[in-house]
């Protein structure tokens, strides 16, 4: 199978299908070459499958998906305004709860407000300030709790810089996280 063959089944990689997306890892695991391989790998985790049959608009905007080739990872993501995502996941089982910045966060600090309350100041600048990290795992867990009924979670910088992230219909939309993570 070379580059040229994978084209059908880079195309067909679109279709959600259980038995497609088993048929195209046969496909890969067949390939010969080494990086043909990896391309056809790679093509397919960039391809990811609806987790439930909820629509976006059900789960107050939020977006479920499971990844194709992890062991049942899931992330749940909210577009938060340009520039900005925030998401959810479940990944080996750990929560983990980010926002993704277009524009970089400057300095180390993030305040964090819900509804116009204080809230948990346990969030980590990473990745150059391109992403906000809340604490892992158990923390996160607390946190996400405590933010079920919250309308709006607001993170400032000390230079004054504002993202807004709504909340609203959170705490159904991370329901099947809860049960992947087990909490």
């Amino acid at each position: 199978m070379g580059l040229l063959s994978m084209l059908p089944l880079l195309a067909s990689a679109l279709t959600p299908d259980a038995q497609a997306q088993d048929s195209r890892f046969q496909l890969c695991q067949k390939e010969p070459e080494a990086q043909v391989r990896l391309a056809c790998y790679d093509a397919l985790a960039r391809v990811r499958s609806p987790a439930s049959g909820q629509t976006d608009e059900e789960r107050g905007g939020f977006r479920l998906e499971n990844d194709a080739l992890s062991d049942g990872s899931m992330t749940l993501t909210r577009e938060a305004g340009a520039g900005v995502s925030f998401s959810v996941a479940c990944l080996n089982q750990i929560t983990h709860v980010r926002v993704r910045l277009a524009q970089p966060w400057e300095g180390e600090t993030v305040a964090a407000m819900t509804d116009g309350i204080p809230a948990s100041g346990n969030w980590f600048v990473r990745d150059r300030g391109h992403l906000l990290e809340f604490g892992r795992g158990l923390v996160a867990i607390d946190e996400l709790k405590r933010w079920a009924g919250v309308r709006e979670l607001v993170l400032t910088g000390a230079e004054g810089r504002e993202v807004r992230i709504p909340l609203a219909g959170l705490g159904e939309a991370v329901k099947p996280l809860r049960q992947q993570c087990r909490w």
